[in-house]
């Protein structure tokens, strides 16, 4: 069967390909291990009972260990570093091309296929050589960066991270002709893909810290891959982190810095950190650089030494990332415990709610009855009951244990409260795109980005006729209400703006609403309903009551930020002209 990886012109190499032997002082033999043959190089320096690292290298198509290490020099730096450089080599009988078979399902999984043939060299090496087990890497181009990737998703156990040259995400495709379409235009929705990676680590599962190159000019590999590869590992790591969907990594980078090799490429390297503020990923996106390995040797294949040095980067982000690096496994499997304080009760006046855990952990809340999930409110100050509410609350701790849903009642008497609900105004509600190009409706109520790696392309607006409240009310209580239409992508909260009076020019929906200045800015946020016709309320904070206006129109605009991916990520909610499952705003006074 012919095994395929890239577009069957590039397989046509004017290249010279001839075996190429390694300059370093260290040795480069050759090796077998299940019948498949691999070349391992050990440094000069190497003494049996003092631990090395162990850096693994795929190579790519029409590639072999000699040309691989050639090209990327990785030998030489092995030798002035002290660590052993493993190169498994694919042979034409497992693929026409020498591909690694990462678009086969035969391949993608722990305990088969190519994965376990790599793992076992692996394990043959530890079992002869003395190895540092913490500081196992694996790295790779083209074919060999999207085994790298599984490799990664399969056995973090062994791989402390990994190094992606010009690859593709994990499972980007499970056939041959899904790899065609995923070379030329993306994988699947690497949110979809960073879960399906998570699954793969089963029991072994951590975050799995990632370095990736790839050339703005590669037309085997599109540079869309790079991004995907990216979102897919950030949504893996976010998983793998506490076990839990909550963007405590995510793929918007928290620094962006810009370079320039002497005579050589620019480019821009991407630093993404988990919470704790540690770096998880990193990118660099190499301006004009076609499909190769950057920097390197020419007296290898499919180099460019005008890109920055991918095997020196590649190394020292390597050495910062060992597996001993990570949290530790506690064995912890004791779930938090939260308390309530004051509890639920009846009191005569408002009351100051702290929520506390016995450990470090994220607490989660709604007040309105609903039970909450990691998209509900995070607990972070007291929380002022001023009229009766059901506080429904639970934690999650470091080591992704969640305890029961907890329930206080707390009924506030000797008030004369009154609430007023102000429906959204069916003629004044709707979205609005960033420009003009991306649309306007009254009729529709979208939140989100139409992707191709945009962002927060859909505002809506909601309208209030709050002048009924009375001019020497005391307000109590504001909460917001909303309901699901549908929902695509990967979006699970929204930012809310208010404005006391009109965005724009007039109450009516306008263009401009977009950006208008509103009265304060982000001053909410609120978890998107979870199922279609399903609701979600918020109680507004304190400080933003003094926004409601009493003399005409309080208008709310909703945006998202999701993530910057390839696929579009909206949520679209019922407005004023769908009177059952309207927004509402209520307030209470006195």
């Amino acid at each position: 069967m012919k095994r395929l990886f890239i577009a069957g012109m590039i397989f046509i190499l004017f290249l010279s390909l001839g075996a190429v032997s390694s300059s370093a002082a260290g040795s480069f033999t050759s090796k077998t291990y299940n019948g498949r043959t691999y070349k391992l190089y050990v440094p000069s320096s190497y003494q049996r009972g003092a631990a090395l690292p162990l850096v693994v290298m795929l190579h790519g198509c029409t590639q072999d260990p000699d040309q691989f290490a050639a090209g990327t020099q990785m030998n030489e730096l092995a030798e002035t570093e002290k660590f052993l450089v493993l190169y498994p080599e694919q042979p034409s009988s497992a693929n026409s091309n020498k591909c690694w078979n990462w678009f086969d399902t035969a391949h993608q999984s722990r305990g088969s296929g190519e994965p376990a043939l790599i793992a076992g060299m692996v394990n043959q090496i530890k079992s002869s050589y003395s190895i540092d087990a913490d500081q196992v890497f694996v790295g790779g181009l083209s074919a060999g960066a999207a085994m790298s990737v599984i490799m990664g998703a399969t056995y973090p156990d062994i791989f402390a991270a990994i190094s992606v040259g010009a690859g593709l995400e994990y499972k980007a495709a499970t056939n041959v002709t899904g790899a065609y379409t995923a070379m030329s235009s993306g994988g699947p929705n690497p949110i979809q893909q960073g879960d399906l990676a998570y699954s793969a680590m089963g029991d072994h599962k951590r975050v799995v810290p990632v370095i990736l190159f790839h050339g703005t000019a590669d037309y085997t590999v599109a540079p869309i891959n790079a991004h995907q590869i990216l979102s897919q590992w950030a949504q893996t790591n976010d998983r793998a982190s506490d076990g839990l969907d909550n963007n405590n990594i995510d793929d918007t980078a928290d620094q962006t810095a810009t370079g320039t090799v002497s005579g050589g490429r620019s480019y821009t390297q991407y630093i993404y950190k988990d919470t704790a503020g540690k770096t998880v990923m990193e990118k660099y996106m190499i301006e004009g650089m076609g499909h190769a390995w950057s920097g390197g040797s020419t007296s290898g294949s499919y180099t460019d030494p005008k890109g920055p040095n991918a095997t020196k980067l590649s190394w020292n982000f390597f050495k910062s990332h060992p597996k001993n690096g990570d949290a530790p496994n506690s064995g912890d499997i004791s779930p938090p415990v939260t308390a309530a304080s004051p509890a639920g009760g009846t009191y005569g006046s408002s009351v100051s709610v702290s929520l506390s855990t016995n450990e470090p952990a994220i607490t989660y809340y709604t007040l309105d009855g609903s039970i909450p999930t990691v998209n509900s409110l995070k607990y972070s100050e007291p929380i002022t009951i001023n009229s009766s509410k059901t506080v429904k609350f639970f934690s999650v701790d470091a080591a992704g244990n969640q305890e029961e849903v907890k329930t206080e009642v707390y009924q506030i008497s000797g008030t004369s409260e009154k609430p007023s609900v102000f429906s959204s105004l069916a003629a004044e509600d709707g979205f609005i795109g960033n420009l003009s190009a991306d649309g306007m409706s009254s009729s529709i109520h979208k939140i989100g980005d139409k992707g191709m790696y945009n962002t927060d392309t859909y505002r809506t607006i909601l309208s209030f006729d709050t002048s009924s409240l009375p001019d020497d009310a005391i307000i109590t209580d504001v909460s917001l209400k909303i309901y699901r239409k549908s929902s695509t992508g990967n979006i699970s909260s929204l930012k809310g703006d208010i404005k006391s009076g009109v965005f724009g020019t007039s109450s009516a929906l306008e263009q401009i609403d977009y950006q208008a200045s509103p009265s304060i800015s982000a001053g909410f946020q609120m978890s998107v309903p979870s199922l279609n016709n399903g609701y979600t309320t918020i109680q507004l904070p304190s400080s933003l009551w003094g926004y409601m206006n009493r003399t005409g129109k309080t208008q709310f605009r909703l945006s998202s930020s999701g993530p910057a991916d390839f696929l579009s990520d909206v949520v679209e909610i019922y407005g004023g002209d769908s009177p059952a499952y309207a927004p509402t705003l209520t307030v209470s006074y006195q």
